[in-house]
């Protein structure tokens, strides 16, 4: 499994380190640490500070409201399973998606 450090996760949410310690008290993420004890990642839990930044930034919503619809959205039910075929197709797209995402952050 691959983790983020700080400076990568900040980058990649365009944040600054402050903000996501806020972020972890007020949506109460728990980082785990690496040896040096310096707080890691995990790749779902980027994507879910992603949503959070998406919330806050995009949707405009209050920490409040984004903590709200976090709740919602985490007590829909599961999605049916996938088929083989849906799979490979999601996972080209999403390969895809992180070459796009890599071209446009070395034009920046």
């Amino acid at each position: 499994m691959k983790y983020y450090s700080v400076t990568e996760t900040c980058r990649r949410l365009s944040i600054k380190p402050h903000i996501l310690r806020y972020w972890e008290k007020e949506f109460e993420f728990n980082p785990k640490r690496n040896s040096a004890g310096r707080r890691i990642y995990s790749g779902q839990q980027l994507e879910k500070l992603q949503l959070i930044r998406h919330l806050l930034h995009e949707e405009k919503l209050t920490v409040k409201g984004a903590r709200r619809q976090l709740s919602k959205m985490s007590a829909q039910p599961e999605r049916p399973a996938t088929t083989k075929g849906q799979r490979d197709t999601l996972l080209w797209l999403k390969k895809e998606l992180i070459a796009i995402q890599a071209l446009l952050e070395a034009g920046q």
